[in-house]
């Protein structure tokens, strides 16, 4: 194959990609300050290059760039394994044979399991000149898990030290990560978080096609890696297709610097026929080398011929494509249907309303997972076509149907390519904003929180009633903040805290196990050692599985040195140790903080990460510390279900809660008012002596829609694009809110995709009535069970952020999001009663360019639009 536009792997022409506000997508020697990146989109749109593109910067600057497949079959610890052993002679050139040997070793742990051991006697009778000799043996198992082996963290950690060599960053490269398992995703989740905090010049950079978004945000379970719409670690960089402007120098650059000659309408239709796909683009161009002129170059004919060769060939894909297990019923009717219209694309709106309730759930699933493999493509949210038109001809051509004729040029142009890739979720110059907001994710202005009843939520406002409290509420709400503001607290009286959060990768014992072991530094400071030493004894209890035996009796018979033995071997009965559960550590908590009355708190956040298992043992540790009556306290934080999750667990396999967890000290917490809202974003303001307009101060709190990570997402998103001279004008506000719901997009479609279909069917009626919503499903008047279905739809969209309850009225929680609900749906104002969602502001001195839109041109022999697919 000829070499003229390089390979796949290093192309000779890399197409520099920008977002809408003119923002690099791939990265570049200055890296974003945000540590988690995710290149998304459907196939062929370039994600793997994006790495590849990474992993060259990486060797251009002096790097280091770890590169791995994620595998469904193969756990991500093994896929680090492997990808360290490949660099290792690379990484001891760096940083020398002493710092890798520790890396070496914590990879090595990754996939070690805990060796099993017995301890045991063994007693023999007679022998010598007696032909029989009479053995006995017993074994104990002692199998341990006090060694935790290391974690993912552990691993980040040990890249962080090696960037203290030289401080040079280390980029982690995983690919196809819509390969890897809900397991494997968790664990992405929480390496992203981790690295974010580590503050050492470490990246995690991931690809994955358009479902990525979806299940790493089911699999995070709320955790602040992709979790909601509102709380999102990630930056998110959407790649779709591209402009024929940008496109086209992935042609003509290589051609010109191998003296290849070409006619510009040859370009024009290879460009066309690619339809905005670069990797479509290098087979078409490939193809176009072989039917050149030898002196005339590529011409046209040539360029359609190639064309035409390269869709013949793509024949047996369509066909495999098209009969896939994947490519059910619904799928197959919907290509059908988008397939007859030609190049004017289906109107997806009338196609769901027509299909009723119950029903048009189906072709939306159809819809959203056609457009995940590539083989639709939307258009402003709500007409879908058939990106590569030899796909779209054998549709045509298997079902014996004759598409429909462009309507009109005009209409080609109401369905151009969607805009270039959206701007960064985090934006890439957050200097200024930590300067006058603080750390991400919290509010510089302390908010004093309320719960249901109106009584204050902080605990250092209402002491504890009980020895447990559980803060809950709808991502994004704060509850994480208020386990921060019980740590300042605690340390500001002297108190010892344990704090971790729960994870789906690893049991809560352990976690504890390690948060304890990493403060014992500090529990000798504040403590006494014998104390202490006791304390590291319990821990090292809590590594014995089980005391059950091993018997053996054995006969042996004959003399040295040739003996023949007989034996038979019992176990014993399986008892458990003493000091396996948590209950001990914090019954020993108690007796340390006894003598001083100094409490001791363990914090447990994320508690929606939690599996059964680790909820029956917080239910056990709190229940135990209630009965104790000692200043040790178990604090948590979680979502809605957390406390529903315990009740759950309490009852066991009877499924009767018990009355001890009744009795924790739940705390809800409400949206902020909109004086709260107000006074948490201009005091900071004020401080800063940043200047504002106080309609735009009331926009932005409006658009928060009283949750605290919002209002500060948006308020940073407004200081970014303000003029130092005027500052926060009411159009800044309303561009910066403009711009939060297009980079949420991706978010959105994630969060739309892990809905059932009584959830989509709740959304979809809360957004037609706007910003108002609807009464609580629980007091309508559905029949049957669909009252039922609605109420738990209703409970499972509020816990993940989604809606948000109040006076028995539900409304969609995130504006953007309702608009992007009733743009899917098409919903209109003679249906629901409200305005039309508003397109996006046009930015002008505030930095955002329109997307491009160019006219309309065809290769001279095509009369179809050249615009009709984008």
């Amino acid at each position: 194959m000829s070499q003229v536009f390089g390979t796949e792997r290093h192309p000779a022409y890399f197409v520099p990609r920008t977002d809408r506000l003119g923002h690099p997508v791939s990265l570049g020697p200055t890296l974003p300050e945000s540590k988690a990146i995710l290149f998304t989109g459907p196939p062929g749109m370039g994600k793997t290059s994006e790495l590849d593109r990474a992993e060259d910067l990486a060797d251009s600057q002096g790097w280091t760039a770890i590169r791995l497949p994620a595998n469904s079959k193969l756990p991500l610890e093994h896929a680090l394994t492997i990808a360290v052993r490949e660099k290792l002679d690379e990484l001891r050139s760096r940083f020398g044979d002493r710092p890798v040997s520790k890396l070496g070793k914590t990879v090595r742990d990754l996939t070690r399991s805990g060796r099993k051991t017995r301890v045991g006697f063994e007693g023999r009778f007679l022998g010598g000149v007696i032909p029989v000799e009479l053995v006995v043996k017993q074994e104990r198992d002692t199998t341990a898990y006090d060694n935790l082996g290391t974690t993912l963290e552990d691993f980040a950690d040990e890249l962080g030290r090696l960037t203290e060599v030289d401080d040079k960053p280390i980029l982690l490269l995983v690919d196809i990560v819509d390969k890897a398992d809900e397991h494997n995703l968790a664990g992405l989740n929480e390496l992203a978080i981790h690295i974010e905090h580590l503050k050492r010049p470490v990246w995690l950079i991931a690809a994955g096609g358009a479902k990525s978004t979806g299940e790493m945000m089911r699999a995070s379970r709320r955790m602040s890696g992709i979790a909601t719409t509102i709380t999102n670690q990630f930056d998110l960089r959407t790649l779709g297709p591209l402009s024929d402007a940008e496109l086209r120098p992935a042609l003509t650059v290589p051609l010109d610097a191998a003296g290849i000659r070409y006619e510009d309408a040859a370009i024009d239709s290879l460009l066309f026929a690619a339809n905005g796909d670069p990797s479509w683009l290098r087979d078409l161009g490939e193809a176009a080398l072989a039917y050149r002129h030898p002196q005339d170059g590529i011409t046209d004919a040539a360029a359609r011929a190639a064309i035409a060769d390269v869709r013949a060939a793509a024949a047996t894909r369509y066909e495999a494509e098209w009969n896939q297990r994947e490519t059910g019923p619904a799928q197959k009717e919907l290509l059908a249907r988008v397939a007859a219209e030609g190049p004017n694309g289906l109107e997806m709106p009338a196609v769901t309303d027509a299909a009723g309730a119950g029903e048009w759930q189906v072709i939306d699933e159809a819809r959203q997972e056609l457009v995940a493999r590539g083989l639709l493509r939307e258009h402003d949210g709500t007409v879908v076509t058939i990106p590569d038109q030899g796909f779209q001809d054998w549709v045509n051509d298997r079902l014996g149907q004759t598409p429909a004729p462009a309507r009109s040029p005009e209409f080609g142009k109401a369905i151009a390519r969607q805009e270039p890739a959206l701007a960064p979720a985090h934006p890439t110059g957050r200097g200024l904003v930590n300067q006058v907001f603080g750390a991400a994710g919290a509010l510089v202005h302390p908010v004093d929180r309320t719960d249901e009843q109106g009584r204050p939520a902080s605990l250092d406002q209402r002491d504890p009633d009980g020895t447990t409290v559980l803060f809950t509420g709808p991502p994004g709400i704060g509850t994480s903040q208020e386990l921060d503001r019980v740590q300042a607290m605690a340390a500001q009286d002297g108190w010892m805290t344990i704090r971790l959060n729960a994870s789906r990768r690893e049991s809560l014992e352990a976690r504890v196990i390690r948060s304890i072991r990493d403060q014992l530094g500090a529990f000798k400071q504040q403590f006494p050692a014998s104390d202490v030493g006791k304390l590291r004894d319990i821990l090292n209890k809590m590594a014995v599985r089980t005391t059950n035996t091993m018997n053996t009796a054995q006969t042996r018979l004959g003399f040295a040195p040739l003996k023949i033995g007989i034996h038979a071997s019992w176990e014993g009965v399986a008892k458990d140790s003493v000091g396996t559960t948590l209950n001990e550590v914090g019954e020993h908590l108690g007796a340390m903080a006894m003598p001083s009355r100094t409490p001791i708190l363990l914090m447990v956040d994320n508690l929606d990460a939690a599996d059964e298992n680790d909820l029956v043992t917080m239910v056990n540790l709190s229940s135990h510390l209630r009965s104790m009556r000692q200043p040790v306290f178990l604090v948590a934080a979680g979502g809605e279900d957390a406390y529903s999750r315990l009740l759950t667990a309490s009852g066991g396999k009877s499924g009767t809660a018990s009355r001890d967890v009744k009795k924790i000290d739940t705390r809800k917490l409400q949206p902020l008012s909109t004086d709260q809202l107000r006074a948490a974003l201009t005091r900071p303001l004020d401080v800063a002596g940043v200047r504002y307009e106080a309609a735009a101060v009331e926009n932005l709190v409006a658009a928060a829609e009283g949750n605290p990570t919002r209002l500060r997402t948006l308020a940073a998103g407004a200081l970014e694009i303000a003029e130092p001279q005027t500052g926060i004008t009411a159009e800044v506000a309303g561009t910066a809110t403009d711009r939060l719901n297009i980079q949420s997009r991706t978010l959105y479609d994630a969060a739309w995709y892990n809905c059932n279909a009584a959830q989509k069917e709740l959304l979809v009626r809360t957004a037609a009535h706007g910003a108002q919503g609807i009464p609580d499903p629980a007091r309508g008047d559905q029949p049957g069970s669909t009252r039922w279905d609605l109420d738990s739809a209703a409970h499972k969209l509020v816990s993940r952020g989604l809606l948000t309850r109040s006076d028995h009225q539900i409304r969609v929680a995130d504006p953007g999001f309702r608009d992007w609900v009733q743009t899917r749906l098409g919903l209109t104002a003679a249906q629901s009663g409200i305005a039309q969602p508003v397109a996006p502001r046009q930015l002008n001195a505030t930095g955002e360019r329109p997307s491009p839109n160019r006219p309309a041109h065809l290769p001279a022999a095509n009369q179809r639009d050249v615009e009709a697919n984008r």
